[in-house]
């Protein structure tokens, strides 16, 4: 008898098969509201942007599975789960946000008509840019941290700090969506939906996900890329602080 898999919304499989649904969009509705801080008014009536799985984005052995949607306003989301931070993802994200930002620019047309363009990144482990659990980076002048525009906005979440604080009335629904999203078996996936109609909804959806042989395949061989992924970029982080050490000491020596 085969082994009961345990899923995950870490996996970026499970993540768009479930998030990235139109069946789903008052779930997702309800996770970009704690994020985002938007009223339901603002966030009603988005479109989502790529609703299916393509061939393409199954057989991909590198990419991300990303969740695209537009809102009223014309503004675009992009939401993604990453397993583990690498030295090179800020400038991935920053290299994404801009072909979404141009993406349907024509030739001739006004600037005007770009709109703004938001990336949202979930990071399960090793986040390094800080402590926070919700980092939101925009555009300011250096000294008065005036915003410039508005049109740029990157989102950076850590589920591991999550994990370690205790829900507060502030952020108490982002930290139950979080830890939910980070939740590694049933019983912890359980306990935190209690906390959320929505959440109750997800998790009934999760438990009652019948996987294909070849869909199981494709969410274990996600698993598995995900982790090599980890593996090898906390093998580059190190790798790179050694190599820091050892030049400095160098230069201590060459110094004296």
């Amino acid at each position: 008898m085969e082994d009961e898999l345990q899923i995950t919304l870490t996996n970026d499989y499970a993540f768009k098969r479930l998030l990235g649904s139109e069946e789903n969009k008052p779930i997702l509705q309800d996770l970009l509201q704690c994020i985002l801080g938007y009223s339901a008014d603002e966030i009603s009536g988005l479109e989502l942007m790529d609703k299916e799985l393509t061939k393409e984005e199954l057989g991909d052995k590198t990419g991300i599975l990303d969740v695209k949607l537009k809102l009223r306003n014309g503004t675009v989301i992009d939401i993604e789960i990453q397993t583990s931070w690498n030295v090179s993802f800020v400038k991935r994200t920053l290299f994404y946000w801009a072909k979404m930002y141009t993406a349907d620019f024509k030739a001739g047309e006004s600037y005007d008509s770009l709109h703004k363009c938001i990336t949202i990144n979930i990071i399960a482990d090793r986040f390094r840019l800080n402590n926070a659990i919700h980092s939101e980076y925009v555009l300011q002048e250096k000294e008065k941290h005036t915003l410039l525009t508005d049109v740029v906005e990157i989102h950076f979440l850590d589920l591991q700090a999550a994990k370690r604080i205790k829900a507060e009335n502030n952020q108490k629904s982002l930290i139950n969506w979080l830890q939910f999203i980070g939740a590694m078996d049933k019983e912890e996936r359980a306990m935190l939906a209690k906390t959320s109609p929505i959440l109750q909804m997800l998790n009934e959806q999760i438990d009652v996900l019948s996987l294909s042989p070849v869909e199981r395949k494709l969410y274990e061989s996600r698993m598995k890329l995900k982790s090599d992924i980890a593996t090898i970029s906390e093998e580059q982080f190190n790798a790179g602080l050694q190599e820091g050490k050892l030049e400095g000491k160098l230069e201590g020596k060459l110094e004296g």
